[in-house]
């Protein structure tokens, strides 16, 4: 190629086949090298290049990070000259500088033939002992990465072809420098990756789906407990699983594959030592040129020791939880009790001991001494004002449950609306103006005794409720399912004729019996008259006592005429009577005085009230009658008697009040 060379055609044939065979060695070579060796085959092949093609200098440079100058990054030289280093090219060679800016090479025959302004350059050539240069850039997405100069200690005329072969030879190297940046980024953010991800304790995998093959770190095969030189594959993976997941992590893989998109899935993997571990697994896929699955990338974190903390924490929390709602409900029920109790207290005061002069009580009370030591359920009937509460405490207190506070209902006084949460308790925000959890009285009487007073009085639908709990021995909350256990005795009282109601429809039969054990009737006043002059005595000591007077005898005629009175109200009646004889007394004895229209009074209210009850029924039946017997809507009849449906319907239950079959 030196033009002091033979020119003949023969002779530049030879050199050109030369020159290709080069070519194509240097482009094969460094198709194949790895990128790790590609310093050591550029350097050999500068020396190879500049034996071949009788060149003094070969010089590779690259810009430097801050795009500020060249630095040189593989040369060559021959021996005895000195070797070309491109460290200051932008400052000492502006104008070739400006040439491989353009994208040109810069040829150099002679460097005498330079022009005058390119002085600095001229200088720059003659200290390295350059007569003639050849300089290609590289040029890399738009941009000046660097170039390569081939130099002569001689002038030398560069022909066409040697431009265009030594350009090709530049590009190899430009290629495989790209190549190697390329590489070493890659290299460079994997190695940044798996810092990250040692660092997070995370394992990294890819599944190379055409080819069933997966790739993982280290620490991800410590995750799955796998061998680190083993194969890996889809199916070697699932053989990790627990047999309780496998199914669950099959549909994930093959959704993702499906539906495009991300996942995230929590798993347990068996290792060989038969531990388990649980495993959160996030990734997503690759498509390629054919937008089919191609890979499957994903990271691995063991949180065994995060799902066994957070495990520990909701069962603490939950027992905390458990524990504070006891508390409450030891608090509420502490509460009650205190009512309850001063309630009791209240109630005992003058009542040393039951009154029991007849023969009709002296029975009652050996009955009860009988059942008080049994956990029997005790039915107390009788009319108003007989007592009956009374006797319930009296079995309370000779039972083994007397050193518990006994719990009273009176199923009567509540709201129908009500009872249910009464009696079963509730949750806040059960129903509306449920504002607060609510401790039930079966709750409130565990241990102990609950005494439902006016038991007849009970809607259908509680009823049903309450032998539930007579059987079971168990209750629910209103807004929460669950049981809760009780050890509730039971005793009930009523002045109604229960077997009556039950045939009538208005008391349930079964809880009747269940509740009918052990039935103790209570006799009204006048069929125990025998007692009155004893239970006067007690009344008017208890009265006097409370009122700061002294009374020391009660009059002849006075007792003569309590004990001739029928006492419509029974014991409660007595009582009012003497307290109010007690409040106009003016000395030591007591005068009694009866009204000679009190019996007659006491008939005539009665009859009243069951009149009054009466026009209800027949009035509430005219109207159901004329609406159809529709009970709700505009036209039914609660819209029409201006009350709600649910008050019209308890209504007809306790007036018993039933639809004709023929409607």
């Amino acid at each position: 190629m030196d033009n002091s060379k033979n020119n003949n055609p023969l002779s530049t044939l030879e050199k050109q086949l030369h020159f290709q065979s080069l070519l194509a060695e240097l482009s094969a070579k460094f198709v194949r090298v790895e990128v790790d060796m590609i310093d050591q085959e550029i350097n050999d092949s500068l020396c190879r290049i500049a034996e071949d093609l009788n060149i003094d200098h070969i010089g590779l440079g690259l810009i430097s990070a801050d795009s500020q100058d060249f630095y040189s990054k593989y040369s060559y030289a021959k021996p005895c000259t000195k070797p070309w280093l491109a460290e200051s090219l932008m400052s000492e060679g502006p104008f070739l500088t400006q040439t491989l800016l353009t994208g040109k090479p810069f040829v150099m025959n002679d460097v005498d033939a330079l022009p005058p302004e390119w002085s600095k350059e001229r200088e720059g050539f003659l200290n390295y002992g350059i007569r003639a240069d050849l300089v290609f850039p590289f040029i890399v997405g738009g941009r000046l990465t660097g170039g390569i100069g081939f130099a002569s200690a001689r002038p030398r005329q560069w022909s066409a072809d040697v431009v265009q072969g030594l350009k090709l030879i530049s590009d190899v190297f430009s290629n495989v420098l790209e190549r190697k940046f390329a590489v070493q980024a890659l290299q460079q953010r994997e190695e940044q990756m798996r810092l990250a991800a040692d660092a997070a304790d995370i394992g990294l995998w890819v599944w190379n789906i055409p080819e069933d093959t997966i790739w993982a770190t280290d620490r991800a095969r410590e995750i799955y407990g796998l061998p680190i030189g083993d194969k890996l594959n889809m199916e070697r993976f699932f053989q990790c699983l627990h047999s309780d997941d496998k199914e669950r992590v099959r549909e994930t893989v093959q959704l993702t594959l499906q539906g495009g998109h991300g996942f995230r899935e929590e798993y347990r993997v068996v290792h060989p030592d038969g531990s388990e571990h649980w495993i959160c697994a996030t990734g997503r896929y690759l498509l390629d040129a054919t937008e089919q699955p191609d890979r499957l990338m994903g990271a691995s974190l063991n949180i065994t020791e995060i799902r066994r903390t957070k495990h520990e924490l909701e069962r603490t929390n939950a027992e905390l939880k458990t524990a504070l709602e006891k508390i409450s409900d030891l608090k509420d029920q502490v509460h009650q009790e205190n009512i309850y109790l001063r309630h009791e207290i209240s109630e005992r005061q003058g009542l040393s001991q039951i009154i029991s002069g007849s023969a009709e009580m002296r029975r009652i009370l050996l009955e009860i001494q009988q059942v008080a030591a049994t956990p029997a359920t005790v039915l107390i009937i009788g009319e108003t004002g007989t007592g009956k509460e009374l006797l319930a405490t009296a079995i309370h207190e000779a039972s083994p449950r007397k050193h518990r506070t006994m719990i009273r209902v009176n199923c009567a006084a509540i709201p129908a609306a009500l009872i249910e949460s009464e009696l079963f308790g509730r949750e806040k925000g059960a129903y509306t103006g449920a504002l607060s959890k609510q401790i039930g009285r079966f709750e409130l009487a565990d241990g102990s005794t609950l005494f439902l007073d006016e038991i007849g009085e009970l809607p259908p639908d509680v009823q049903a409720k309450l032998l539930r709990v007579l059987q079971e021995k168990e209750i629910e909350r209103l807004g929460n399912p669950k049981t809760i256990k009780v050890d509730v005795r039971v005793g009930a009282a009523t002045n109604r004729n229960l077997n009556q109601e039950v045939e009538e429809g208005r008391f349930r039969e079964d809880l009747f019996y269940r509740l009918n054990v052990f039935p103790v009737h209570v006799p009204p006043l006048r069929e125990r008259r025998e007692d009155i002059p004893r239970l006067a005595e007690v009344f008017i000591k208890e009265i006097a006592t409370t009122m700061d007077k002294s009374i020391d005898v009660i009059a002849k005629s006075s007792l003569q005429a309590l004990c001739s009175y029928d006492w419509p109200g029974n014991i409660r009646e007595l009582r009012n009577v003497i307290e109010r004889a007690v409040i106009l007394a003016k000395g030591p004895s007591l005068k009694i005085d009866l009204p000679t229209d009190s019996r007659a009074e006491a008939g005539y209210v009665k009859t009243n009230l069951a009149s009054l009850e009466q026009i209800e029924r027949d009035h509430i039946t005219r109207v159901l009658t004329a609406c159809g017997w529709r009970v709700r809507g505009e036209a039914g009849a609660a819209s029409i008697l201006g009350l709600k449906p649910s008050t019209l319907e308890s209504r007809m239950n306790k007036l018993g009040i039933r639809r004709p079959t023929s409607v």
